[in-house]
C-alpha cells in the first residue's frame, strides 16, 4: 500500500508539471507621438487557457513588463467557457502586477480547457511612450499552499506594441565631384550634371493603429558650406543669389531662405506629407564670377509638425540626417597653420608616388578672406616636388604678411599623393611640422 501511495502521488506530480496555462491577446500598435497627452492606454483582452484544476483559495498573478499599469483602474477577471463559472476576485495590484483569488469553485466544475479573460487593465501613458520594445503580459498560478499551478513556468503574450509614426530623411542625397581640370568651379560628368546636383527629403507618416497622428507639416533645414553661392562681390548672400543657386519643389513650400554665416537654408512645408527635392546649381568655369566649390559633408535637420491623438499641436525632431557630400576628383590637404611674416621660412614639399603628373592648386585663407591660384610646378610622378617658393611668393603677391591656413589641392589619385608643410624661424632654424 505504501509503494503504491507513492506511485501515485508521483503520477499525480508528472501530470500536473505536464499541464501549461496558455495565454493570447491581439497586440495594439500604439503610436509613440500620437499618444502623448491620452490619459491612459488600454490592454487589449487578454486571454488564459487554462490547463490544470483549480481550487478555492488559489491564485493566479499576471504580470505586466515593459510598462506600468495605472494603479486607478480596475482590472477584472471573466471565467469563460464554464458551465457553472467560478467566482474570482482581485486580491492585490501593484504597477506591474495584478494578482486575483478563486473564492468559490461550483461543485464539480472543470477549470482545464476553459478560459480566464482578463479586461479592464489600462496602462500609465508616460511609461508606454518611453517604452522599448513589447509591452508584455504574463500568468502563473499558485494553489492556496503556494505551490506552481498549472506549470510553474509563465506564459507571456504581447499586448501593446509602440511604433514611431514620423521620420525623415535624405531619399536622395548629394553626391557631386568637384572636377580639379575645370578649377574646382564645376563638378564631373556623371551623377546630375556638370552645374547641377539634388537632394530629395522624403518626410514619413507611418500608420500605427492605436492613437495616429495627424500630420501638418515640416521645416527642413539643409546645412552645409554655401559661401560660393555669393557672386555679386557684397557681403552675405541675397534673395536673388539664394534663387539661383538653389531651388526646392514638391508639396506646398515656402520661399526658401539662408542664415546670416550662410551654412543653413531652411524650407517650411505645409499640407499634406511630400517628399521635396531641392536642387543646387553652381556657376560654373564658363562664369567668370564662378566661385571654387568646397568640399563638405552636409546634413539635414527636420523637424515635423503634426496634431496627437488628443489634437494637441506637437513637433519631433530628426536632427543630424545625412544628406551626402561633395567630394574631389583629386587630392587635397590641408595645412592648419602657416606664418608668412618675414622671421619664417617655409617648407612644403608634394610627394607622388604614382605615375600620373598632377596640376597643383593653393589656396591660402588669412584674414577671413581665401586667394587661389594654380601654380606652374606640377605633381610629378615617383618624384617630391618643393613649391615653398611659389607659395611664399603668392602669399606676398596677395598681401598675406602674418599667419594663414593653405590647402594644396593636387589633380593625381588621392592614394599617390602626399603633402608636409613645415615652417622654421630664420634665426634658430628650428623646424615646427604643421601637417
Amino acid at each position: 500500500m505504501f509503494k503504491k501511495t507513492l506511485l501515485a502521488l508521483a503520477l499525480t506530480s508528472v501530470a500536473g508539471f505536464a499541464n501549461a496555462a496558455v495565454t493570447s491577446a491581439t497586440p495594439n500598435v500604439v503610436s509613440l507621438e500620437g499618444a502623448v497627452g491620452q490619459t491612459t492606454i488600454a490592454v487589449p483582452t487578454y486571454t488564459v487557457t487554462l490547463a490544470a484544476e483549480y481550487a478555492a483559495g488559489d491564485t493566479f498573478t499576471i504580470t505586466l513588463s515593459g510598462a506600468e499599469f495605472d494603479t486607478t483602474s480596475a482590472p477584472s477577471i471573466t471565467a469563460a467557457g464554464f458551465t457553472s463559472a467560478p467566482t474570482v476576485g482581485l486580491l492585490s495590484k501593484t504597477a506591474s502586477t495584478a494578482t486575483f483569488r478563486v473564492t468559490a469553485v461550483p461543485s464539480g466544475e472543470t477549470f482545464s480547457g476553459n478560459t480566464f479573460v482578463l479586461t479592464g487593465a489600462v496602462l500609465k501613458t508616460t511609461s508606454v511612450i518611453d517604452a522599448a520594445g513589447d509591452i508584455k503580459l504574463s500568468y502563473a498560478a499558485k494553489t492556496s499552499t503556494g505551490l506552481d499551478l498549472d506549470n510553474v513556468g509563465t506564459a507571456t503574450s504581447t499586448v501593446v506594441t509602440t511604433k514611431s509614426q514620423l521620420s525623415s530623411s535624405a531619399t536622395t542625397k548629394l553626391d557631386a565631384v568637384i572636377d580639379v581640370e575645370n578649377e574646382r568651379k564645376q563638378f564631373t560628368v556623371g551623377n546630375d550634371s556638370i552645374t547641377t546636383d539634388t537632394l530629395v527629403i522624403t518626410p514619413v507618416v507611418a500608420a500605427a493603429g492605436t492613437h495616429n497622428v495627424s500630420y501638418t507639416g515640416a521645416t527642413h533645414v539643409i546645412k552645409g558650406d554655401f559661401s560660393w553661392m555669393e557672386s555679386d562681390g557684397d557681403a552675405g548672400i541675397d534673395a536673388a543669389e539664394l534663387a539661383a543657386a538653389f531651388t526646392a519643389t514638391g508639396g506646398t513650400l515656402a520661399t526658401p531662405t539662408i542664415n546670416t554665416a550662410g551654412d543653413a537654408i531652411t524650407v517650411v512645408a505645409t499640407g499634406a506629407v511630400a517628399p521635396m527635392t531641392a536642387t543646387f546649381t553652381v556657376l560654373g568655369k564658363a562664369n567668370a564670377k564662378a566661385p571654387i566649390l568646397p568640399t563638405q559633408m552636409f546634413t539635414i535637420d527636420s523637424v515635423i509638425k503634426y496634431n496627437t491623438a488628443a489634437g494637441a499641436a506637437a513637433t519631433k525632431t530628426i536632427a543630424s540626417a545625412s544628406a551626402g557630400a561633395w567630394t574631389l576628383n583629386g587630392f587635397d590637404e590641408n595645412i592648419v597653420f602657416m606664418p608668412f611674416d618675414a622671421q619664417y621660412a617655409q617648407s612644403i614639399n608634394v610627394s607622388n608616388t604614382g605615375s600620373v603628373a598632377g596640376a597643383i592648386t593653393v589656396d591660402i585663407t588669412a584674414g577671413g578672406k581665401t586667394y587661389t591660384k594654380t601654380l606652374t610646378a606640377t605633381a610629378a610622378p615617383k618624384a617630391t616636388t618643393n613649391i615653398s617658393a611659389e607659395v611664399k611668393a603668392f602669399a606676398t603677391e596677395s598681401g598675406v604678411t602674418g599667419n594663414a591656413h593653405v590647402k594644396v589641392v593636387v589633380n593625381s589619385p588621392a592614394a599617390d599623393i602626399d603633402v608636409s608643410g613645415v615652417y622654421y624661424h630664420r634665426a634658430d632654424a628650428d623646424r615646427v611640422k604643421t601637417k
